[in-house]
């Protein structure tokens, strides 16, 4: 007789308080605002993290890992989400396989909302070993869009105090070109965060660099730099 194949341990909790929260009419709202190829159940975040909290929130290492793998594996929006949510958990060491489980899982991203939850994962790793933006790197010319535009969104750490920039507004300067609308308002995102502590970094990027980029990139990117002087146009 053949042994039924046991699911990770929580899996079936989890799912199941996950299902208990879904709304049918905030999926199709959802589905349609993502333009999601994937299942929704129309789970909001607050309550994705009240069903880890009360279901998983006690495993370790390989046990959040496997969880998380087996969520990915089903094409539906909130359970990718959660498995970024719960590898984000500070009880979740960066280590190489989370690291592997972020980069084998790019190419499946078609969407925004699931990308930064993941994002939160990957930058988490890149902080513990920066030895891992050299993978990073190759995706700034990548031909997957969420694949590109993650080498800046898991890089917004290198915006803060005591990370060096430069890498990255290369990397900006590199996707100045790509008219796709995700990929500008990642470097727009990028250089409004660097602004807050280094605008006359952000001002000569947009001098030297910035010629190609559309109007959303400026638009974010200059958010928060004071204003010019009388009789000087804004960058």
């Amino acid at each position: 007789m053949a042994q039924t194949k046991r699911e990770p341990e929580g899996y079936e909790r989890l799912t199941a308080a996950l299902s208990a929260f879904a709304d049918a009419e905030r999926a199709a709202q959802e589905k349609r605002y993502q333009k999601s190829s994937w299942r929704h159940w129309g789970v909001a975040l607050p309550k994705m993290d009240a069903a880890i909290r009360a279901t998983v929130a006690e495993l370790g290492q390989s046990d959040s890992l496997a969880l998380g793998a087996r969520l990915w594996r089903e094409p539906v929006w909130d359970l990718r989400i959660v498995a970024g949510r719960i590898l984000a958990r500070k009880a979740v060491a960066p280590d190489a396989d989370v690291w592997t489980f972020v980069t084998q899982r790019m190419g499946d991203l078609d969407g925004w909302a699931v990308a930064d939850n993941l994002a939160v994962v990957g930058g988490r790793c890149l902080l513990a070993d920066p030895a891992r933006l050299e993978d990073v790197e190759s995706w700034v010319d990548s031909p997957h869009l969420w694949t590109r535009r993650a080498a800046l969104v898991f890089t917004l750490a290198w915006t803060k105090d005591g990370h060096d920039p430069e890498r990255m507004l290369g990397w900006a300067a590199r996707l100045a070109p790509d008219r796709d609308w995700f990929i500008q308002k990642a470097i727009g995102w990028w250089l409004r965060e660097l602004s807050k502590r280094d605008p006359q970094r952000v001002r000569r990027f947009l001098d030297e660099r910035g010629a190609p980029l559309m109007a959303v990139a400026r638009r974010e990117a200059t958010k928060y730099l004071a204003a010019p002087p009388r009789g000087m146009k804004r960058v």
